[in-house]
């Protein structure tokens, strides 16, 4: 049982082909693990360049332009991360980064890049297998989420999904269970809102967007749930994932994955109809 649980652990929990940021298969980025959020990556906004006139510099507000002057330092950080430089880009997080933010006199252009800053580190640490290290600095996002992005934002069930998968990585099973059960009821409340919406895309672009994400969490779950001895649970999980996924057309990958799973823990309980159901799923999603 443990090795096939510590197999799927390997399936989920991989590091994005473009860079340091941690990402499960199939997931978009530049969130580590979800759905793109409406709010994740800094926009470039109003921003003067060479050749802007004064008028336009004119125009920005004294918290536009500090929100500029972080964005710089952040994404000149980001683009280390991204170019698979964790160390580099973790000394810059933190020798530049975070005392800019921490001195900001404006409490959104604070909370945002601080925010981004910490993630960025937390995605370093999960490449780096630092999974305590990176289990701190996620649960440390929670303080600023509030104010940026939103505990309306995919970032806030997200973020509880990166701290369960820190946990799974240190063998936690009951602490994952927690933070992963508070991502899948974060993200059905989020999915509710935007079915409701006015708004067509926010009815069926980002729904399922926020479904997708969500498919993630509950595959996770299943397999926390898997570790614990609870394979009927876990399965019964992974029918809601499987029907979601198909019914809201989820890419190709993210069906594929939730059948895999699917697929190990019937075999490692034994369940012989289950094994039988997820097999001829295995050979429609190849």
């Amino acid at each position: 049982m443990f090795s096939i649980v510590r197999n799927l652990l390997v399936l989920f929990l991989v590091v994005a082909d473009s860079g340091a940021p941690f990402a499960l298969p199939g997931t978009p980025e530049p969130n580590p693990q979800g759905a793109p959020s409406t709010a994740s990556q800094p926009k470039p906004g109003n921003r003067v360049t060479s050749h802007d006139s004064v008028v336009v510099s004119a125009k920005l507000t004294p918290e536009e332009v500090e929100e500029g002057r972080l964005n710089d330092v952040y994404q000149e950080a980001y683009n280390i991360e991204r170019s698979h430089d964790c160390d580099k880009a973790i000394e810059k997080y933190q020798k530049v980064v975070i005392p800019m933010a921490e001195g900001s006199k404006f409490p959104v252009p604070r909370s945002k890049f601080l925010f981004l800053a910490y993630r960025g580190i937390g995605d370093c640490y999960l490449g780096r297998k630092r999974f305590a290290d990176a289990e701190q600095m996620f649960q440390r996002l929670f303080e600023y989420l509030p104010a940026w992005p939103g505990t309306d934002d995919s970032d806030y069930p997200i973020n509880y999904r990166s701290v369960g998968i820190a946990r799974m990585h240190q063998e936690h099973w009951n602490e994952a269970e927690e933070a992963l059960q508070n991502s899948v009821s974060l993200f059905d409340k989020q999915i509710e809102r935007a079915a409701k919406s006015d708004s067509e895309f926010m009815r069926n672009e980002h729904s399922n967007n926020l479904r997708m994400s969500q498919d993630s969490a509950l595959n996770l779950l299943a397999v926390v749930y898997c570790r614990e001895q609870r394979s009927g649970e876990a399965l019964k999980l992974l029918e809601r994932a499987y029907e979601q996924a198909t019914k809201f057309h989820a890419p190709p990958k993210v069906v594929r994955q939730i059948v895999d799973t699917g697929l190990s823990i019937s075999e490692s309980a034994g369940e012989v109809r289950a094994m039988a159901v997820w097999f001829g799923r295995s050979a429609i999603t190849k």
